[in-house]
């Protein structure tokens, strides 16, 4: 039979690996449930992250509770500051003094209680059209096609030291030529793997119909060193973009909210 050391020494070892799975996963569960935040996404989209869900605050009312909230404020992904945000037909910016300013370009802003990072990028053209003429070849779809858009962003998506490619390839709002289909497809490449975030592929309906994407924000939500993206979406003559936020989770890229 087995000693009342082996049963110690068993009961040790139990006892460590435990307090170890708590470790790295408890600790980082019950912070995760303790993060909230609210991100504004240009001037049509606000939304609220508590307890691990998502959610799109839709009606007048919900939004302006933020009224005079102070809010870190990003145009064109970069910092501006802290301003008090006020939301009546759209968001406005004012100093400590309620002194109106006027930052212009591409917006985000967020209240949270915790630091999250937005990711400083450009858009570049696309020299090596490879990953590109897959995608198309997995859709079905001409590798001759014109293009309204193609561009790639360069990050490192997930801090592990490398940059992955981010594509937007899409034939959405044509002016000098109309298409069989109509696709607006944003992708990633990582080690000469193909993500997909956001794919539409349709029949053509003319060149005032669909929704072309672009890379709005690289931002980390949830504090855990990799970053979330939105994807937005505009309509031909519409005000209204369509904003989407994707994660990344067991290897594929997820919608966890959007404006729709």
């Amino acid at each position: 039979m087995p000693s009342k050391k082996v049963y110690i020494t068993l009961m040790i070892i139990l006892v460590v690996f435990f307090v170890l799975m708590f470790c790295f996963f408890g600790v980082d569960n019950i912070r995760q449930e303790s993060l909230s935040s609210t991100i504004i996404v240009g001037d049509n989209t606000t939304w609220s992250y508590s307890k691990k869900k998502w959610i799109f605050l839709r009606n007048h009312t919900s939004v302006q509770k933020y009224n005079w909230t102070k809010f870190h404020v990003f145009e064109d992904n970069k910092e501006v500051g802290e301003y008090l945000l006020w939301h009546d037909d759209k968001w406005y910016a004012f100093d400590d003094n309620r002194n109106a300013i006027n930052p212009n370009g591409k917006r985000i802003a967020y209240y949270a209680n915790f630091e999250m990072k937005i990711a400083d990028f450009q858009e570049t053209t696309v020299d090596d059209m490879t990953y590109v003429e897959n995608v198309l070849r997995d859709h079905n779809i001409s590798t001759s096609s014109k293009f309204t858009s193609i561009y790639q962003v360069m990050i490192d998506y997930d801090h592990d030291g490398e940059e992955e490619a981010f594509y937007i390839i899409s034939n959405i709002f044509p002016q000098d030529f109309e298409p069989e289909v109509s696709f607006a497809i944003a992708f990633m490449v990582k080690d000469g793997e193909i993500y997909y975030l956001y794919d539409d592929v349709s029949s053509y309906m003319g060149s005032f119909v669909g929704c072309r994407p672009y890379y709005h924000s690289f931002i980390d939500t949830n504090d855990d060193g990799t970053y979330e993206v939105i994807v937005s979406c505009g309509r031909y003559s519409a005000d209204d973009q369509v904003d989407m936020l994707f994660q990344q989770v067991d290897g594929e890229f997820k919608l966890l909210i959007s404006n729709q």
